[in-house]
């Protein structure tokens, strides 16, 4: 199955094609612009990027090094209504523990209470939380979803500051 280089949606069938990328709809192909300049991005500027960032403070709570992207995981429920979902955290492993304890906590606490995915989404959330406590990415060079988010970033800086010269006259001169 195909999926859409902008939303990582499946796409059943057709989409849009550009330059070797293949998008949902129109609405993601001029999102995914971001992602044809990354695609663009010379190698060794990507990992000299990716290093650079990873070495640097947190954004968090400025303590140097270790900079990586973790995954938190979430469950509330309150009878009929259950709310599940995860937080993408580009930080230190400090930070990520802290919001990473505090979503299994929360699961843990306000996780049941719904009637039926209470009982099916809390079990995973904590089964996810805990395995990222226990397992988290490598501490000595970037993770490779670290790397692809930095980069896309860096792309999305690019796009903007190509956008903002095109919009100025002054810039231009």
């Amino acid at each position: 199955m195909a999926s859409c280089a902008y939303c990582k949606k499946t796409i059943l069938l057709g989409g849009v094609h550009q330059e070797g990328f293949r998008f949902c709809n129109k609405d993601c192909l001029a999102q995914g612009q971001v992602v044809m300049l990354a695609a663009s991005m010379p190698e060794a500027d990507r990992v000299r990027a990716a290093q650079t960032l990873f070495r640097g403070p947190c954004p968090q709570c400025d303590k140097r090094g270790g900079i990586d992207l973790y995954k938190s995981h979430y469950v509330m429920s309150f009878v009929l209504f259950t709310r599940h979902g995860s937080h993408t955290l580009l930080c230190c492993r400090t930070c990520a523990l802290k919001k990473q304890g505090s979503d299994f906590g929360l699961s843990l606490l306000a996780g049941w209470w719904g009637i039926p995915f209470g009982l099916i989404f809390t079990p995973l959330a904590l089964l996810r939380n805990g395995y990222a406590m226990l397992f988290p990415p490598n501490r000595v060079e970037p993770s490779a979803a670290f790397q692809q988010e930095v980069v896309l970033r860096l792309a999305a800086s690019e796009a903007e500051r190509r956008l903002t010269a095109q919009d100025n006259p002054i810039a231009k001169a």
